[in-house]
């Protein structure tokens, strides 16, 4: 006998979303959600030329993170109960040049740089968002960049214990000249 699994509803333990690591097979879909929360986040702040020419990358940006993951990087995401993704976070303790002189600046040691962290509003009244941070990063000092219209990003960084630390910078080149990013760090 199979017992059917019924995806509508919260399991036994009331769960209504899932986190796990990213396989190599869920490469396309992290990109693809990327995608379709740039064009929410950034909408009021890029033309639809940005996101053309970034969302024809999609098959290099995929390689990309499978290379990545089989080398042992993790990317965290949430899942609904039906297996579509409503969050994902990758971080690393290799900075960024940017995120390096902002540590540098500041006097920040030891930090994670979380490279990149999403949320979509089907996670909206949920802890998807810390739970994700809290995967990536525990409790350890972390930076991430806010850029664009992110409040559940904003709300889950600050919900984990991050703060807005310096002015936010303006990229002077493009592709990302008009969208200010603004640092929100845990000591």
């Amino acid at each position: 006998m199979i017992w059917p699994f019924n995806h509508k509803h919260a399991t036994e333990t009331g769960a209504e979303h899932y986190i796990r690591d990213a396989a190599i097979a869920d490469a396309r879909a992290v990109i693809e959600f990327k995608h379709r929360i740039w064009r929410e986040i950034y909408a009021d702040l890029k033309d639809t030329a940005f996101f053309d020419t970034a969302e024809a990358t999609i098959g290099e940006q995929v390689k990309f993170w499978q290379s990545r993951i089989r080398r042992g990087e993790t990317i965290w995401l949430a899942e609904d109960l039906r297996g579509t993704i409503v969050g994902t976070i990758h971080a690393t303790e290799t900075l960024s040049d940017q995120t390096a002189q902002f540590a540098e600046l500041y006097g920040l040691a030891n930090l994670h740089d979380i490279r990149f962290f999403y949320v979509s509003n089907a996670a909206r009244d949920t802890i998807v968002g810390e739970t994700l941070i809290q995967h990536a990063v525990g409790e350890r000092s972390a930076l991430a960049w806010l850029s664009g219209t992110t409040p559940l990003v904003e709300s889950s960084l600050r919900a984990a214990g991050f703060e807005p630390l310096g002015e936010p910078v303006e990229p002077t080149t493009e592709p990302w000249q008009g969208v200010p990013r603004h640092a929100m760090v845990r000591k």
